[in-house]
Parts: structure tokens; C-alpha cells; sequence
């Protein structure tokens, strides 16, 4: 039982130490490639904006973006209502601008079915994928643009700004999302960044392959497919989208279930990207497989420390049951008077939504319409 426990422990270690750990070598080894520039002739470039109910939210996002610091001429915007029943519509075309285009579909078909449609439309070589809720910076269509001068680019994601860090749990959540983007920076280096940024991601318009409307990470599947094509896909950390961080666990929860039930989908269709002549099996069974196992790795650890010598054994048995006590106290205490239990209950939090993510993608319990959870 003791080799359970070190298989088990090395296994999680590896999983969130040990990845980012090789990265960083691994960046620091390699050379620095050549440094491409477009030129005078910027390409034509579409922003696309899937929209459902965001009436609240669609006008100043549209501002952000109309407001770029990118050639007006060479920059057009489209909206795709998703059968709205506010007036998300209505909000959008209040915003005066000829660059701007607003479709509105009467039948609610889901997130991947509008992106579909609205890529049907657009055809320009550079499309930026974006959500209605988050808020652009003025520099973050030309940051992501200008990565397409290396020929090898297919995709690009941007960069999540999360805002309202003040509550003890927001906190844990925006420390866990900077390692998130350390990875993200360290895998761009070594190759190519497994999944992107949903609200601020760009694609060569010429890539975009049509994906099944039941796909439920567009912002996974849409990337996996550029590299499965032979094309890199990058990373610019200075290109910002905003978003007020998710203030409560709960709303969390849902999100991070949703996500994960997500990925199990996504690698029974890229199966042959865990291969070992996938340019990123490597990052893909790291990043994204291995996350949704260290919930069962973490129960075989447990269950280990039983077979651990003596005096080891009460050691590591006191050890586990202060971190998941605090845990626990963190569920019935006011958390944003305690920061301090909410690292420990912000990791059982999102290892919680993995398992709770297979049962839903195994049980047939997702849907592709997406609901606002903030």
C-alpha cells in the first residue's frame, strides 16, 4: 500500500508542480525564434461576438472594441444573437457605427451553432472570438493580430483580466488563474498552448473548420483543430479581456463542472492528439487529462498512507486531515474574513468539479446552451 501512496503522491505532484516545472526548463532552453512584423498592409480583420441575454453588457463591450487602436477601415464587427428574450438586440443596435453588423436568430441553438453561423459570414483572413461580458483594451485586436505575421500562427488567445479580486475566495481564484496563464505562457514557448482564452482568441479564418453544434469548448476544440491542421497556436499575454471575477464557490463550481465535463468530451473526439506523433501529446495529457484524474489519485494517496511505516503514518495521515479540515471548516465559515481556508478549499472545490464533470458528460446531463452563472 505504501507504493500506492508514492505512485499516487508523484502523480499529483507531477501533475501541478512537476508540468510547469519541465516547461520552465524547457523555455529557458530554447533558442528564441525570429521576430516577425506585418509590414505596412494590416490585414482585414472580423470580431465576432456570440451573444445570449446581454442587454446589461453588449453596448459598452461593443465600445471597447469599436474603439481599438486598429485601422477603422480594415476592422468590422458582427454580432449574433442567439435567440435572445431580452433585448440584448435592441442594446446593440443602439451603438452607431457603420462597422458594426447585428443578426438576430429567433431559435436558440447553442454557443458552437452560433459561431458556426457567424463564421459563414464573415471573410476576412483574421477573426477574433470574443464574449459579450468581458471588456476589450484598446490594444487587444492589434496585439493579436500582429502574432499572424509568423506564417506559422494559426491561432492566438489573448489574455483574462480578472477584476473585483476583494473577497477571500475571488482571491484564490485569481491565483489560481495567474498559474493558469504561467502554464499557458511557458506551453506557448515549448510549442503551442493547449486550449485559449474564450472571451479573446484569434483564428486564421482560412483554419476554422465547422464543428459539431453539441461541442461544448469552443474554446478548446476550435484551437485543437488549428493544430491538428499543422499550425501553432500562441499566446499574447498584453492582449486583455475583462471580467468581473466570480464572487461566490457555488457559481464557481458550476462553471469549473461544466468545463471539465467539457474536456472529457473534447478528448474522446482528439483522442489521436494524446498519440505519440501529436505535436502536443505531451501538453495534452499533462494540462488536460491528468487534471481530471488527481481526484482519484488523491483517494488511492489516502488510502496508501494506511501501508506508510511508522512513524510516517500518523505524519502524513495529520497532514491530509488538516488540509481537508480546513476544507470543510471553510464550507460553514465566512471564507472572505479567512483567506487562509480557501486554498485548501478552492483545490478540493475544482478537484470536486472534475469528478462531478465526468458524471455529467457520462450521463448525457450537458447542454450546449450556455447560462450565465456570474
Amino acid at each position: 500500500m505504501s507504493a500506492m501512496f508514492w505512485a499516487a503522491f508523484a502523480f499529483t505532484a507531477y501533475t501541478y508542480v512537476g508540468y510547469p516545472a519541465l516547461l520552465w526548463v524547457l523555455a529557458r532552453l530554447r533558442r528564441p525564434g525570429p521576430v516577425y512584423h506585418w509590414g505596412s498592409a494590416l490585414p482585414e480583420v472580423a470580431v465576432v461576438i456570440p451573444a445570449y441575454n446581454e442587454q446589461s453588457a453588449i453596448a459598452d463591450k461593443l465600445r471597447t472594441v469599436l474603439a481599438s487602436h486598429y485601422p477603422r477601415e480594415r476592422l468590422r464587427v458582427l454580432v449574433v444573437s442567439d435567440g435572445s428574450s431580452d433585448a440584448t438586440v435592441a442594446a446593440a443596435r443602439s451603438v452607431s457605427d457603420p462597422r458594426l453588423t447585428v443578426i438576430a436568430r429567433s431559435v436558440r441553438s447553442g454557443k458552437m451553432a452560433t459561431v458556426n453561423y457567424a463564421m459563414s459570414l464573415v471573410c476576412e483572413p483574421i477573426v477574433i472570438m470574443t464574449d459579450a461580458g468581458e471588456m476589450f483594451d484598446e490594444d487587444t485586436v492589434p496585439r493579436l493580430v500582429a502574432r499572424f505575421a509568423d506564417p506559422a500562427m494559426g491561432a492566438v488567445s489573448g489574455e483574462l483580466g480578472l477584476v473585483a479580486l476583494h473577497t477571500g475566495f475571488s482571491r484564490s481564484l485569481g491565483a489560481y488563474w495567474r498559474y493558469e496563464k504561467a502554464i499557458r505562457a511557458l506551453e506557448a514557448v515549448v510549442g503551442s498552448v493547449v486550449g485559449v482564452t474564450g472571451p479573446a482568441y484569434a483564428i486564421r479564418r482560412a483554419l476554422f473548420q465547422p464543428m459539431p453544434t453539441d461541442t461544448i469548448l469552443d474554446d478548446l476544440a476550435i484551437p485543437l483543430e488549428v493544430i491538428r491542421q499543422g499550425y501553432r497556436v500562441g499566446y499574447e499575454r498584453r492582449a486583455f479581456a475583462f471580467e468581473r471575477a466570480t464572487q461566490g464557490s457555488r457559481h464557481e463550481f458550476i462553471r469549473k463542472r461544466r468545463t471539465l465535463a467539457g474536456n472529457y468530451q473534447i478528448i474522446a473526439r482528439y483522442w489521436r492528439l494524446l498519440l505519440p506523433q501529436s505535436p502536443i501529446a505531451w501538453q495534452f495529457w499533462s494540462h488536460k487529462v491528468f487534471r481530471l484524474l488527481v481526484p482519484y489519485a488523491l483517494v488511492f494517496m489516502l488510502v496508501g498512507t494506511l501501508g506508510l511505516p511508522w512513524p510516517l503514518r500518523p505524519v502524513v495521515l495529520a497532514i491530509q486531515a488538516l488540509f481537508y479540515g480546513l476544507a470543510l471548516t471553510a464550507v460553514f465559515v465566512q471564507r472572505s474574513k479567512r483567506p487562509w481556508l480557501n486554498i485548501p478549499y478552492a483545490f478540493c472545490l475544482l478537484n470536486w468539479a472534475a469528478v462531478a464533470g465526468s458524471y455529467y458528460y457520462l450521463a448525457g446531463r450537458l447542454s450546449v446552451r450556455w447560462e450565465k452563472v456570474k
